[in-house]
């Protein structure tokens, strides 16, 4: 009989297309995953990937179970989920999702009241600008900057995330204040890369007339970050660190940006269980409670 660690296994390099990219989906070595598929196909007796041109291929017999072992990864899933939400015992771990500025530069150190009050709860956040999969279990709390549309998720609006084009004091005072979108064209940008534009806005600043006067583009929000500081050229940046940035000024306030919604998201079946309920509840009041942070500009001092 086929346990769930092979059926994932199979899940796992099917759905990615290769081992490396399996195994670290599953935070394994890839020839630990390479034997355990090897050792699978010979339990079957069928050989179930073949390598592609871009990756590994299923076969046809790969193929045909395919569908079989998704909906065994669901009915797992369901059951884990069911025995989490009637975990009633404020102890155990909690994992929990959120955006790369809002994790790392704001929500870590404003956890110490709630760890204070549950001591045996362990928060494991994960930092990915990426939407966390809870459905799947990647998460049971995420915070997400779009209207979440699975079904069976528990989503409440905590308010919108403003931003603005902002540019550091010396970099202003060296290269001149823009006045106008034009003058735009006469500066040094720091720009977001594809994969993170396309999780934001991309119609906040389509980054196609500026990429030659780029100075700087990351995948992090926190590099974008430090790049403005250091004066490389002038860059969007949220309300939650230019809060945080004396240095950043900002420029062109008369552009306005559509603010993301944030979202503070479960699964109705975890939502029973009590430490994802206080969690949950903590997360809620938190944001709440610092609204101005994500929903105010600061608009800095004039630089000439």
């Amino acid at each position: 009989m086929l346990d769930w660690t092979a059926v994932r296994d199979f899940l796992a390099v099917a759905e990615q297309g290769s081992l490396s990219a399996a195994a670290r989906e599953l935070r394994i070595s890839q020839p630990t995953l390479g034997r355990r598929i090897t050792s699978l196909e010979e339990q079957l007796g069928a050989e179930l990937f073949v390598r592609g041109p871009r990756g590994l291929d299923l076969t046809p017999t790969g193929e045909a179970i395919l569908e079989r072992a998704q909906a065994m990864r669901e009915e797992a899933l369901s059951l884990e989920r069911l025995a989490t939400g009637n975990d009633q015992s404020l102890t155990g771990q909690v994992r929990l999702s959120v955006t790369e500025a809002i994790g790392v530069e704001w929500l870590s150190e404003q956890l110490a009241p709630f760890l204070r009050r549950f001591p045996q709860i362990t928060i494991e956040m994960s930092i990915d600008n990426a939407a966390a999969d809870i459905l799947r279990r990647q998460a049971d709390i995420a915070v997400r900057m779009f209207d979440p549309t699975e079904p069976d998720l528990i989503a409440r609006k905590l308010g919108v995330m403003r931003f603005g084009l902002y540019a550091s004091r010396e970099y202003l005072a060296t290269h001149g204040v823009p006045k106008t979108k034009e003058d735009l064209m006469e500066h040094r940008f720091v720009l977001p890369d594809e994969r993170l534009l396309s999780i934001v806005r991309k119609d906040w600043l389509d980054p196609r007339p500026y990429e030659e006067r780029a100075a700087f583009r990351s995948n992090s929000a926190i590099a974008l970050n430090t790049a403005l500081m250091a004066g490389y050229g002038i860059g969007l940046q949220s309300s939650l660190l230019a809060w945080r940035c004396e240095n950043l000024v900002r420029v062109l306030p008369s552009i306005e940006y559509p603010p993301p919604s944030m979202w503070l998201v479960t699964h109705s079946d975890l939502r029973r269980s009590a430490r994802i309920r206080a969690t949950y509840s903590f997360l809620r009041e938190l944001f709440e409670e610092n609204r101005r942070l994500f929903e105010e500009l600061p608009e800095g001092e004039t630089v000439v």
